[in-house]
């Protein structure tokens, strides 16, 4: 637990170590997911089914867009954009799972597709966070 409060403290100091902060943004984005992935089970039972074909339009926009914002963020530099980054990755990953559960049971793709943008996004603010690591242009 020490080692957990050890990497967030280093993901607000700029001059930490780069593996902690890359830690520390971890576990910032990944508790994100994961409190939002509770609430979408909890959710779940109570979601009826919308079989609207506009409705996967719908998703297919806002997921490009939580993507679009998340990136323009990503790309300011200041120091609290890619916890923006990485906050709109686990957005984007919420939406599309709360539009695949109303589009159930092919909307499901869409939670894995919100899956894969926040995976993206969070690669992509580990590289703006500075020092090692790849992650995107």
């Amino acid at each position: 637990m020490e080692t957990w409060f050890r990497a967030l403290k280093a993901l607000a100091d700029p001059r930490a170590p780069w593996p902690e902060r890359r830690k520390g943004l971890r576990l910032y984005a990944l508790s994100l997911l994961g409190v939002q992935g509770v609430f979408l089970l909890l959710l779940s039972p109570f979601l009826p089914r919308a079989d609207h074909p506009l409705l996967f339009g719908l998703a297919l926009v806002g997921g490009g867009w939580f993507f679009w914002l998340g990136e323009r963020t990503r790309k300011e530099k200041t120091p609290l954009s890619p916890l923006v980054a990485a906050g709109f990755g686990a957005s984007l990953a919420f939406f599309l799972g709360v539009m695949g559960l109303l589009l159930r049971p092919w909307g499901l793709g869409l939670w894995l597709l919100g899956g894969v943008g926040f995976y993206l996004l969070l690669r992509r603010a580990e590289a703006a966070l500075g020092g090692g690591g790849g992650g995107g242009p």
